[in-house]
């Protein structure tokens, strides 16, 4: 009698007992691996969640303790500016005029280097979901011109300058340092106001807003 390889008998080929038999077993293994990619999915989701809620707690922290920090140093770094910028001009006084730009340009570094102050972007749309809820510092000069959208919130391709000056951060002409605290535009409104001499637009749905405040 001739000898066949089990390994070659096709389900076809099977009794019907034994073919049920297997595809029973078949049907129970592939619901036990259904229920285990399903529980499997659930821990990843909760554990991005988790991560992702770690995530942003951490993120809060830090952003207090930079806010704190900045809190702190502010008084010392104004002193210190405003001893440098009285000798820069009894420099400019005096006809001096590279001691006094050296001067001048230092002045800027040191709030850069020591307060993480900024120049002004013109606008916010460099920022996005990443930045939510952080605060950043800005050297400002107010100005009257150019588009801004919103009160209090504003969207994030508002003027800085601008926003400044309608919140009532720096005067028109007015050189300061703001604070801007990035926003999630959703579910905000944009209304339009006039204030301090500037006049918003409303605006609908725009993703990332900031506020401004004077430091």
């Amino acid at each position: 009698m001739m000898s066949v390889d089990p390994d070659l008998i096709s389900l076809d080929e099977l009794p019907d007992d034994a073919r049920a038999a297997i595809e029973e077993a078949e049907r129970a293994v592939a619901a036990v691996r259904e229920r285990a990619d399903r529980r499997a999915d659930a821990v990843r989701a909760a554990a991005e969640e988790e991560a992702a809620a770690v995530h942003a707690r951490a993120d809060a922290e830090v952003a207090a303790v930079q806010q704190e920090a900045t809190r702190e140093l502010a008084p010392l770094v104004r002193q210190l500016v405003e001893t440098l910028r009285g000798l820069q001009e009894t420099y400019a006084r005096a006809g001096k005029l590279d001691e006094a730009l050296a001067i001048r340009a230092r002045v800027r570094q040191l709030r850069g280097d020591l307060l993480g102050v900024r120049p002004d972007p013109g606008n916010l749309t460099e920022f996005g979901p990443d930045h939510f809820g952080r605060s950043f510092l800005f050297e400002v000069t107010g100005r009257s011109d150019g588009s801004v959208w919103g009160s209090d919130a504003y969207t994030a391709d508002s003027r800085l300058g601008v926003a400044a000056v309608h919140a009532g951060a720096v005067r028109v002409g007015e050189r300061g340092l703001v604070r801007v605290t990035i926003l999630d535009g959703e579910g905000l409104d944009y209304p339009g106001t006039a204030r301090n001499g500037v006049t918003s637009f409303d605006y609908g749905h725009y993703p990332v807003a900031y506020r401004v405040e004077r430091v």
